[in-house]
Order: structure tokens, then sequence, then C-alpha cells
């Protein structure tokens, strides 16, 4: 049975807008409701049962008996000013912790999914997945958000562009938001720990997590790759992905180390003559070197090249979905290749 997650304050309009933007993500392990009067929420729950409340701390002691934490398992406290983040407190009968009421809904979303789900789980070694290749292929960064998209319907995926100059910003909707390049700061200012702020940097979209690419492109090729991959994985781990998509470019200070941390690698290939010589020399400098295990986990594939329109529309769109059910269609391959 799905679980209920109750929505309670009086400020109908923050209410509203919490609602809204939970609302447009589709998949979520829980139902929603939402209420601004006391009365209505009550006779809502002498018919139901809440497994966690969001509430604000204005409207917890509404009444004496306090049915918020006498009918909810779980109880998130929406606060007023800023407080230790996660902070757990007993209630009367309900698990209640604190988050600050006016950050990012995408933020208290996540809270939401990790505090039902018991964060306190014992969490698992987190995958980095690669895209990568020497061959410029226009379609690559469609390919690596379809792939995000189709992996986190099996688990938490976070989505991380490592180009210097992305050109995703209208596609991620991401103008004017804080990205890579202020959490590479912060991570560093911070001690290489991953601060609260910084979690409040990841995106949600439709299916998907992001972290917004870098304005700068000195703040990738200047951190050592080494530094760059413990960073994602600590962001991973500390948010509760299982899987992180990693879109590794010339940006990044020796790719090949960054693909050696990859448990696998997808390089997008092409069979004009210059394409094909690229990804021969990559090979050939890899068994130089002595890393032919790195070329063994890389898996060559062919875009479809039907006229595809990656454009500012495309999570969503007819296109995009053509290209998820070109990266399922290549999972049921691997699926009958390793049964």
């Amino acid at each position: 049975m799905q679980e209920n997650c109750i929505i309670f304050d009086t400020d109908e309009q923050y209410g509203k807008r919490l609602m809204c933007a939970i609302s447009r993500h589709k998949n979520l392990p829980f139902g929603v409701q939402l209420f601004t009067r006391a009365d209505e929420m009550e006779i809502y729950l002498e018919h139901h049962t809440a497994d966690m409340m969001v509430v604000s701390e204005t409207c917890c002691e509404y009444g004496a008996e306090k049915p918020c934490e006498k009918q909810a398992k779980k109880m998130l406290v929406l606060t007023e000013e800023q407080k230790t983040a996660g902070e757990n407190k007993s209630g009367n009968t309900a698990e209640v912790r604190e988050i600050y009421k006016y950050q990012p809904a995408d933020s208290i979303l996540r809270e939401i999914i990790q505090f039902l789900g018991g964060k306190e789980q014992k969490q698992e070694d987190v995958e980095l997945i690669g895209v990568y290749s020497p061959v410029y292929e226009p379609l690559r960064s469609a390919f690596a958000l379809s792939l995000t998209q189709v992996m986190a319907e099996s688990g938490r995926t976070l989505y991380c562009n490592l180009e210097a100059f992305s050109g995703l910003e209208e596609v991620l909707a991401a103008q004017d938001r804080e990205n890579l390049s202020d959490m590479i700061y912060y991570y560093r200012n911070a001690g290489a720990e991953v601060t609260e702020q910084m979690k409040q940097m990841i995106v949600s979209l439709p299916g998907f997590d992001y972290i917004a690419p870098v304005e700068f492109a000195q703040d990738i090729s200047s951190m050592q790759t080494q530094e760059l991959t413990e960073f994602f994985l600590k962001i991973a781990k500390e948010c509760g992905y299982q899987k992180v998509v990693l879109e590794i470019s010339s940006a990044v200070a020796s790719q090949w180390k960054m693909i050696f941390a990859c448990s696998r690698v997808y390089m997008p290939v092409r069979q004009d003559y210059i394409s094909v010589r690229k990804v021969q020399a990559f090979e050939k400098y890899l068994l130089m070197a002595g890393m032919e295990h790195l070329w063994n986990r890389i898996e060559k594939v062919e875009l479809p090249q039907n006229n595809l329109q990656f454009n500012a529309a495309y999570i969503g769109s007819r296109e995009g979905e053509e290209m998820n059910g070109f990266v399922r269609t290549l999972f049921t391959g691997q699926a009958a290749k390793n049964p």
C-alpha cells in the first residue's frame, strides 16, 4: 500500500506552492494531501492514517491533544528559523524531525523521501556510471540525460555534466541557479565536507535530480581527478543516491582516471572516418599504457540518428521518450548477454 503524507499549514499560499512543487514529480513513493484548516484535517484523519505529516511549527500546537503526533508515524516540522539540519526529537507517538521552512521545495521533498524511507538504514555503495567519448557526438548529452532517467526508475540517480561549456542551461532549466562551480567552492571551504547549503543546490526534475553545470570552466580542470571523484561520491552518499551518471569530458584532467572509478562507461561513437580513428587512437593509448582493463569496461554505443531534435524542450518530449526507449533496449541487450 502506498504511504500517505499530509501537509498542514495555515499559510494557504505557502502550502499550495509547496504542494504544487511536489506534485510536479512523477512516480513518488507516497501520496500527498494538503490541508490549511485544522478541522478539515481532523475529519480526514478520522478515516485515514498518515505515515508522515509535514507541519509548520506555528501549527504544531493548534490543539491540546496534538492530533498531528497521535495520527502520524513521523512528523517533519517546518521551522521559521534555521536550526541543526535533520534534527530528530521524540514526540508523543511520532518521530519528529525539524528542517528550515524557507528553502527550495526540492530540498524539502528530498527530506520527505529520506525520512519516509528511513535514512538511518545502511547506505548502499554508490555506483558511478560514466558517459565519455573522444568523438564529437552532438547527442551525447541527450543520451546521458536519458540514461539518467531510465536508471532513476530503479533507484535514486543524480546527473552531473563535466563539460567546460555544456549548453544545457535551457534544457535543464538551470538559468540563474547555483551550480557545480558554487558547490565546489563551498566544498573546499568546508574542508571537503558536504554541507546543507550544498545539498540544497541539487535540483529535481520529473524523473531525476541534477547539479547544474559549472559556470567557470576552470572549476573542473583545476581539481585533481581523485578529488573530483571523491566529491561526487560524498554528495551521493550524503544525499541518498544509489547511482551517479557522470558526463565526462576533456575538461577533466586525466579522464581515464575517472573512467577507472566508474563501474561502467558508455562511449557514444560514429562511423565516419575521423571518428573511427579517434576511438582507435584512444584504445591504442590505453593498451600501450597498460590500461586494457579500462577498455574492457567501456561499451561503445551507436546512437539513433533519425533526425532526433535535442533542444530546450527535450526532457519529457517525444524525442526524449524515443531516446529513453533506446536506452531501455540497450539494457535489455545487456541482460540477455549476462543472464
